[in-house]
């Protein structure tokens, strides 16, 4: 064990790194699988963003919002939805942000979801604005059913759902409305970060990793036709393209499934790199682990049974594309790295630590092109200081790739496939878990 601490831990001189470095040739001369492996982790995760950042270097304007036209003196009504159970205090910061923002010509809509605090008395100090209204439900029914009962009482053009613990930048709505003027445009997701970067070590680790996935991920995305999610955190919709849907599904309603829904339905979906959320991360990683369980379950819930026609080229080849796209990033990738870890650790005898602190490198080192890609593209986000967390992030990312690996087994498997995430006189409905 000494072996793999000391390629992990020494000190970062100019010595070590070189080391460090040339442990990579070492290791794709030592076994022909982890070489391969390496390839298709920088094809699949490295070259995208590289390929996006040459597209920003060469042509930064096409990253920004198309000019208004249709909308440049008629203002569409942009209804704004909050959902949420017990969000606190959060429910003014959002809702303040909200009241904030450029754009005016907005209603608020906060659903409760039968709430045990005081959110419903904090929001409804907002209604002598005008511009908000409460809906407090009776019955604990789940995210998906007051975000419907929002919809029958929405009014806008267009709605913006928002996550009641997410804050609105103030020109948000009027950097992603110009996606719109494209008719076929049916949804749009602003870029994500992180609200409470500073609170502990972990939020450090999800400020950077925010942005490389709700930010740069979808902007190459964005330019492929490629967007698998739009998040539940923050996105805008074209009103007509979810209601023509019916909303969402009270049992299995995700944003995931609302994505698939739209794909399937022909909607083009966009990504913005100006229009901006921040999002509260999990401080503690037992809070961590639960939300990415949640979010590794639900994937295969949706992906793999109640969607798993995505995969037939029914819909298209890019539909099916991104069918198994998603399939390897977020089933197969996992399992395999599991995998490679105990092949090396066991059949690499000498070698092993070797390979460990080569891989180690190669991770760190391809995380600081992407770190400085994503700082470029977005003009500051995340901070040059939060660099130096870069040499830590394999350790914060293995015990989620362990998770995650652990999920999609039990979820395959169908062990205790419920979550309180949604009730149980309403899981015992639905017919796709």
């Amino acid at each position: 064990m000494s072996e793999y601490f000391h390629w992990f831990f020494v000190s970062v001189d100019s010595l070590y790194i070189a080391s460090g470095l040339e442990l990579i040739v070492t290791l794709i001369r030592s076994s022909n699988m982890i070489f391969w492996y390496l390839v298709l982790v920088f094809v699949r995760f490295q070259l995208p963003d590289l390929l996006v950042w040459v597209a920003y270097t060469f042509n930064p304007r096409s990253f920004d919002a198309p000019p208004l036209v249709k909308y440049a003196y008629a203002k569409p009504l942009v209804s704004v939805i909050i959902a949420g159970r017990n969000p606190g205090y959060s429910i003014v910061t959002c809702i303040r942000s909200v009241l904030a923002c450029n754009y005016k010509n907005i209603e608020i809509i906060f659903a409760d979801d039968h709430s045990t605090d005081n959110s419903v008395a904090l929001a409804r100090a907002f209604e002598r604005t005008g511009k908000v209204r409460v809906l407090a439900n009776a019955n604990h029914s789940g995210k998906p059913a007051n975000l419907n009962v929002a919809l029958m009482f929405a009014r806008g053009e267009f709605l913006f759902m928002l996550d009641a613990d997410s804050n609105l930048y103030p020109d948000t709505i009027d950097q992603m409305l110009p996606l719109f003027e494209d008719e076929r445009v049916g949804g749009a997701s602003p870029s994500i970060l992180v609200r409470n970067p500073n609170a502990t070590l972990l939020t450090r680790f999800q400020d950077i990793e925010y942005v490389l996935t709700y930010v740069i991920n979808q902007l190459w995305r964005d330019r492929v036709n490629f967007i698998n999610i739009l998040s539940g955190m923050g996105t805008m919709f074209r009103a007509s393209a979810v209601q023509g849907l019916g909303g969402y599904d009270m049992g299995l309603g995700d944003d995931t499934d609302l994505t698939i829904r739209l794909r399937k339905t022909n909607w083009k979906l966009r990504a913005s790199l100006t229009g901006r959320i921040r999002t509260d991360a999990p401080r503690t990683l037992a809070h961590l682990i639960k939300q990415r369980s949640r979010w590794t379950r639900n994937m295969v819930k949706m992906r793999m049974r109640k969607h798993a026609d995505m995969g037939s080229f029914r819909y298209g080849f890019v539909n099916a594309m991104v069918f198994y796209d998603v399939l390897f990033n977020r089933v197969v990738h996992p399992v395999l790295f599991v995998g490679l870890a105990f092949y090396a650790h066991f059949y690499l005898g000498a070698d092993t630590a070797v390979i460990i602190g080569g891989l180690y490198w190669f991770t760190t080192l391809a995380l600081a092109v992407k770190f400085l890609i994503a700082n470029d593209i977005t003009r500051g986000e995340p901070k040059m200081y939060q660099l130096v967390m870069v040499p830590l992030f394999i350790f914060y990312r293995i015990p989620l790739f362990l998770n995650q690996a652990t999920q999609v087994t039990r979820e395959l498997l169908r062990i205790k496939t419920w979550h309180p995430y949604v009730p149980r006189r309403i899981w015992d409905q639905i017919p796709h878990h």
